[in-house]
């Protein structure tokens, strides 16, 4: 914070320069061109290690992070805190917020009660963004077309993968319920990132981030426990 002597007691907010967006970088400088997979676990270390620091010590969850409010210079930094809250002070319902794209399922069914979980769920998105050079889901017309695509990826929601699902406040309303228990679930996500592409190691973390039941999804701090990150 500075001020002029002449500007009438007027402040200025003098932050660091920062290098451009990583959406800029993935569809503008690359043109799309995926990452190799040991920049994806560099970017991702810092982006998760940012995403901890937030959930644990400041209380904060983002609510819109994608690769347009990641700013890459030296590293990366998590940036635009305009939809951001902080759980200490704010009570549920917490409404719907984010971009769809990278919007986490229990916000699109409704939740009003969801926490940091639907962070990890946007760096799984942003994860792989990067390993793909394109949107995972793609750009839906509406919610209901955007958890058409999650579940088209990540398999339908029954009893054994999400069984909170038909708690979910839009759960059925959005989109129909899930089949019976019958139908396999059908989780595509392997198919999209093979192994000469994606390690096991890496993803494990990448699929554990973007689980549909947030009570089986990754924290932040949990990820950065896995085998993955002990690679320099």
């Amino acid at each position: 914070m500075s001020s002029d002597p002449g500007a009438d007691d007027r402040l200025s907010l003098v932050m660091e320069y920062v290098g451009p967006s990583l959406h800029h970088v993935l569809h503008g400088a690359r043109r799309g061109c995926p990452f190799q997979e040991d920049v994806v676990r560099y970017l991702m270390r810092q982006l998760l290690g940012g995403a901890k620091h937030m959930h644990e010590r400041c209380g904060v969850v983002h609510r819109d992070i994608k690769p347009e409010n990641v700013l890459v210079g030296d590293g990366v930094k998590i940036c635009d805190f305009g939809l951001a809250m902080r759980t200490s002070t704010q009570s549920p319902p917490y409404g719907l917020h984010g971009t769809r794209s990278y919007m986490a399922p229990e916000i699109l069914l409704g939740k009003p009660d969801y926490d940091a979980k639907v962070d990890a769920w946007s760096l799984g998105c942003v994860m792989a963004e990067i390993l793909l050079g394109d949107r995972l889901f793609g750009r839906a017309a509406d919610d209901a077309d955007q958890l058409l695509r999650i579940f088209y990826i990540l398999g339908v929601p029954d009893q054994i993968s999400w069984p909170s699902y038909n708690s979910m406040p839009l759960a059925g309303e959005l989109v129909a319920p899930p089949p019976t228990t019958s139908t396999p679930h059908r989780n595509r996500l392997r198919e999209m990132f093979p192994e000469d592409c994606l390690s096991i190691q890496g993803f494990q973390v990448l699929s554990g981030l973007l689980s549909c039941d947030a009570h089986k999804r990754l924290s932040a701090a949990d990820a950065l426990e896995l085998p993955w990150f002990a690679v320099n």
